[in-house]
């Protein structure tokens, strides 16, 4: 079985973008050329279909199908990311990452909370490939010519309060935590190194990552456009407006002949956005050696 759900957004009312539709048009001729998907696979949003409702009833749509281990589902994300303070506790930051539907204003953000209440309804067996061209870190909302928009909608001055205040919070339960976790060692007979590798697990055990931690299952794959304080960019590349995320993941898909892993795609993509000048460094999230596998394959 094969899905993917491709959801392109342009035209936000304030802050529009131009290559986000490329990027799905882009995607979609590349899961169809190399990887066996046909015209029955796709569930497609542009711009106004891409309000909030509907990106979650194709998540839903995504999800559904059993659990064939032979399954691949892809969900491709090109619009404006943005952040929320976190309501939950679990982030170091203190923000929730966010996707910005096109009805974002009356119908609110899909946070890494609310998706990851979606990932979990897909099967544990399978392959699921997320791919997020935006930003979700602040800074302006414009490059330094008028070629570069980045992907990101910035936030409230009350917001950035309300995050510092989540950060913080965070900051002191994760101490409060790691001591009392440490307490328990006081009459252990543990090396300094074992103490180290001990308080690292801790930490690392109270955090999540994002996207409402796509490790909870483990056929799924996270390919992000950027690290989390970075900005993907929305360029003019080769005469056309796309993600310049997504662009340079396709040429590195084309120039392949679609015969890579993940880490082979996601380092050749780095490379080319370095050689291009594009300061951001694209992310992949995995579990289970994952990134050894051929992208876009049945993983059974």
């Amino acid at each position: 079985m094969y899905r993917a759900l491709l959801v392109g957004i342009n035209a936000y009312p304030a802050a529009p973008l131009r290559g986000c539709l490329n990027d799905c048009l882009q995607m979609q001729q590349l899961l169809k050329e190399y990887y066996g998907f046909t015209d029955d696979c796709f569930r497609v949003l542009f711009d106004a279909e891409a309000n909030t409702a509907n990106i979650q009833a194709g998540l839903e749509w995504l999800a559904a199908g059993g659990d064939d281990p032979a399954a691949v589902r892809v969900f491709h994300y090109s619009g404006h990311g943005s952040y929320l303070a976190d309501q939950s506790g679990d982030e170091p930051d203190g923000r929730d990452e966010c996707l910005v539907p096109y009805d974002y204003k009356t119908a609110g953000m899909l946070t890494d909370d609310t998706l990851k209440t979606f990932y979990d309804r897909f099967p544990a067996t399978g392959n699921l490939t997320l791919i997020m061209d935006s930003c979700h870190s602040g800074s302006v909302n414009k490059g330094l010519d008028d070629e570069v928009f980045f992907r990101f909608l910035p936030v409230s001055y009350d917001e950035q309060l309300r995050i510092d205040a989540a950060k913080a919070k965070f900051e002191k339960d994760q101490r409060a935590y790691v001591r009392k976790e440490m307490r328990k060692l006081r009459t252990a007979k543990l090396t300094d190194a074992e103490i180290d590798a001990r308080i690292d697990r801790l930490f690392t055990r109270f955090e999540k990552k994002r996207f409402g931690d796509i490790r909870t299952r483990e056929a799924n794959i996270l390919l992000a456009g950027c690290r989390p304080d970075q900005q993907s960019a929305d360029a003019r590349i080769g005469g056309e407006f796309h993600g310049a995320f997504t662009f340079y993941l396709a040429k590195a898909i084309t120039d392949a002949n679609g015969q890579l892993t993940y880490r082979q795609m996601i380092d050749r993509t780095g490379k080319a956005l370095g050689a291009n000048r594009f300061e951001q460094i694209p992310q992949l999230e995995y579990r289970s050696k994952r990134d050894r596998l051929q992208a876009f394959r049945p993983f059974a």
